[in-house]
């Protein structure tokens, strides 16, 4: 039989109504779960953890009702290093407004004008096409996806229009690009 408290943690992390995150909570109480369940399972439970959290829910007839917004989240949070999270295993104050020499802070105050900030990061036009540069646009990409689909929506359509407006360069940049426009693309037709 499970620990109770596990199960009660369990139910309102997918409730909505947990204090901490999972990734806190699996910090605080690795050893008492690595306890209950098999290699395997712990495995699935560390890296798949909403999946496997309503499996177990599910097994042991706890009932629950799932909210949307808080497993969104939660999925959110499981991308980011466990750096990035403060103790209740949320975003630390400030974290993203650092990233990428300050597009996301300058997204904030200056609004769709933080697109100059992207252009100096990504030293676009003259070196673009170096290798430093290209991985940045693509940590740039990464990061965009995640806040359209778990974060936020508006920052992430941001910076996805923004990669999608660089012009042709006959290099591994319009692959990602291509890929930028395309997703906003696809997120138009979702949205209209």
């Amino acid at each position: 039989m499970l620990d109770e408290r596990h199960l009660v943690y369990f139910k309102e992390l997918v409730e909505g109504n947990a204090d901490i995150s999972f990734r806190a909570y699996l910090s605080n109480h690795e050893d008492s779960l690595r306890e209950q369940f098999s290699s395997a399972r712990f495995a699935r439970l560390k890296f798949k953890s909403i999946d496997e959290i309503i499996k177990i829910l599910d097994e042991e007839k706890v009932s629950y009702t799932i909210n949307v917004q808080a497993i969104r989240n939660e999925n959110y949070l499981a991308t980011f290093h466990p750096d990035a999270l403060n103790e209740k295993g949320r975003l630390k104050e400030g974290f993203k407004d650092s990233l990428f020499d300050g597009i996301v802070h300058d997204f904030k105050t200056k609004g769709e004008d933080a697109v100059l900030t992207l252009h100096k990061y990504i030293e676009y036009p003259e070196n673009i096409n170096n290798k430093n540069n290209i991985e940045k646009l693509e940590d740039i990409e990464f990061f965009a996806e995640m806040e359209l689909g778990l974060g936020d929506e508006s920052l992430g359509l941001f910076l996805l229009k923004a990669l999608a407006s660089i012009e042709r360069q006959f290099s591994d940049v319009d692959d990602i690009v291509l890929r930028a426009k395309e997703t906003v693309f696809k997120h138009r037709g979702e949205t209209c």
